[in-house]
């Protein structure tokens, strides 16, 4: 075992059948994008997003055993009404954007996450940040328009406050196991 924690086949994991079945009906609605958590990786997490099951699987299984992928579906966000801003097949406008941009200054500690998804056989493409990345945000929004997918999600506002990572309104918050089908029950992440 490359690291000390204990290791358990006991919680629910990225491979598990439900959580795959979870994962295959949300993308049957949309797009699903999160952050992936690095198992004692020693540096931040990462944005990553998906629009089928296959290429959700081979990101899962292409990761080390231990790290955490936390996903949202855009759709069930939009149901929810917890976007910021979600456009399909149609250009995201000046105010609409320049809204998106005066959100991260109402609060110390904001950060979105943006998806884009062009349609065209490429993946979805995602960032996140601050209102100093406000400019990538606004950059995958034109890129998208006008006939790609385009959200931008309130990052700050889809996580408990405090210092532990508890996200609400998520569809998947799990680890990637390892050959045995166990995950870490502690670590650094």
């Amino acid at each position: 075992m490359p690291y000390p924690y204990n290791w358990s086949a006991e919680p629910l994991n990225l491979l598990s059948p439900e959580i795959v079945a979870a994962v295959k009906e949300a993308l049957g609605a949309g797009i699903v994008c999160g952050l992936q958590f690095f198992y004692c990786g020693g540096q931040g997490p990462e944005p990553c997003a998906f629009a089928d099951l296959n290429s959700c699987l081979s990101a899962v299984e292409k990761r080390r055993p231990g790290d955490v992928f936390t996903l949202w579906s855009v759709p069930a966000l939009t149901e929810q009404g917890a976007l910021l801003l979600r456009k399909q097949a149609a250009p995201a406008g000046e105010v609409e954007l320049r809204k998106i941009q005066d959100w991260p200054n109402a609060g110390p500690g904001r950060e979105f996450l943006a998806v884009g998804y062009l349609g065209n056989g490429a993946p979805p493409e995602t960032t996140w940040g601050d209102s100093d990345w406000f400019d990538r945000l606004e950059d995958l929004a034109h890129r998208c328009a006008p006939a790609g997918e385009f959200a931008a999600l309130p990052l700050t506002d889809l996580v408990e406050e405090g210092n532990l990572w508890i996200p609400r309104l998520h569809l998947v918050n799990a680890k990637r196991p390892n050959e045995r089908g166990e995950v870490p029950l502690g670590g650094a992440y």
